[in-house]
């Protein structure tokens, strides 16, 4: 019997694993269905230039990931200021688009600016538990009609009637009043937002810090996608095997999870069942020439297929050759969309030229796509309770929920890393 069972190879199953060995606890194991460890935090190689799967950078608020940060990766690492920006209607904008309105037409400023203070003097809006509440209480309907909707609703392939606020927090960068009206007639030098600075391994990709982990740590093995759990017996099949356990932890995606535990009460399999996620497919694309300033880009109008544009080569110049440059291109579906990937890319690379981030005469040299079938868990009306019910009933089977997809949240990178440090804190005293 293992004492401790890990399902999941990615960021939180290796950091919990890492805690674990931190603590001289070995008795455990991970269970990884790929045959290689990092999950959505590898990095591989195509033709010189490193890829990851879509963003991912490390945006550092806590002096204990800064201190485990320095320990994996010592000088392998690069700290940047963020450059990120908004594309309205031929205007590159500073991120975040409500405190960085000038530049726009003037008529535009003012709608924006009148519907914040509207917004600001009547505060009439009681239920800003929903996401469309919330933000008309914080922005005005100007900034929502505009960017704030058209953006959200690309992203979450979902009705935003039915979403909450819940997610908001980290993510979008409540502003003050006076912000917005600051960022309307004046250009501003104020960071706003969570990722106003950000970490990146110097080599090796994203994937550095999942390598890093690996290489202190002992148990794990590949190819071993759980495919049964047995919670009254305490049993995972998986990879054609029996692996019995007095813990389990699991970083699978939940809804994954949910399909493949046998016995549940109704109400739990109800709650699994009202889990919902979005889908992303990420065009991984390199080309022969410079390219803009930036590290990447969020569209809201409809003529951008894509949500987000990212600058890979901006990240280290280990990234991609001299005289390239590399980028990850971010799509959203709903599950159950299949699209035309093919044409999907003819229209980027074309877009792309005109926006003017490929130039006329430059070489595509890799076009890799990915998907990501659960990218985001969507934060409806029902979120909420039907997570809590399914931690809870876990918990109390000795089953522990950790990581973005295992604990079914909107998160990043650092908190993956602590919270796999507090819950390999808690088992050492259960």
């Amino acid at each position: 019997m293992t004492k401790t069972l890990i399902l999941g190879g990615g960021l939180s199953g290796l950091a919990l694993a890492y805690n674990l060995e931190e603590k001289k606890d070995k008795d455990y194991l991970i269970l990884e269905a790929a045959k290689k460890a990092g999950g959505l935090c590898a990095s591989y190689t195509k033709d010189g230039f490193i890829f990851d799967y879509s963003g991912h950078l490390l945006h550092i608020a806590n002096k204990q990931t800064l201190k485990l940060l320095q320990k994996l990766l010592g000088k392998n690492v690069l700290h940047h200021k963020r450059r990120a920006y908004v594309y309205f209607h031929g205007v590159k904008l500073p991120f975040p688009f409500q405190n960085n309105l000038y530049g726009l037409d003037d008529k535009f400023i003012s709608e924006c600016v009148k519907a914040a203070l509207i917004a600001y003097k009547e505060k009439d809006i009681k239920d800003t538990q929903l996401f469309k509440n919330w933000a008309l209480a914080q922005y005005g309907q100007a900034i929502c009609k505009h960017f704030l909707f058209p953006y959200n609703q690309k992203l979450w392939q979902f009705d935003l009637n039915k979403m909450t606020s819940d997610w908001c927090g980290a993510f979008i960068p409540k502003t003050a009043l006076e912000d917005i009206i600051k960022g309307a007639y004046t250009r501003r030098k104020k960071d706003f937002g969570y990722n106003a600075n950000f970490f990146y391994p110097k080599t090796g990709g994203a994937g550095a810090l999942a390598d890093a982990l690996l290489s202190k740590i002992s148990n794990i093995k590949y190819s071993s996608k759980a495919t049964s759990l047995d919670i009254e017996n305490k049993t995972v099949h998986a990879g054609g095997k029996s692996y019995k356990y007095n813990k389990l932890v699991s970083t699978m995606p939940l809804t994954e999870l949910g399909k493949i535990t046998k016995k549940l009460p109704p109400q739990i399999l109800k709650d699994f069942k009202a889990l919902k996620h979005n889908s992303l497919y990420v065009l991984n694309l390199a080309v022969s020439g410079e390219t803009k300033d930036g590290h990447w880009y969020y569209f809201a109008e409809d003529k951008y297929p894509f949500f987000r544009v990212g600058v890979q080569s901006s990240f280290s110049p280990n990234n991609a050759p001299k005289n390239t440059s590399s980028f990850y291109i971010e799509f959203a579906f709903t599950p159950a969309q299949k699209p035309n990937t093919k044409e999907l890319e003819k229209q980027t690379i074309a877009l792309l030229r005109e926006l003017g981030f490929i130039e006329q005469d430059s070489k595509v040299l890799v076009a890799h796509w990915l998907k990501i079938p659960v990218a985001y868990p969507i934060y409806d009306t029902k979120y909420a309770q039907a997570q809590k019910n399914i931690i809870d009933y876990m918990k109390a089977k000795g089953i522990y929920l950790l990581g973005r997809y295992g604990a079914w949240e909107y998160s990043f990178m650092e908190k993956s890393l602590l919270d796999a440090k507090a819950l390999a804190e808690s088992l050492e005293n259960l």
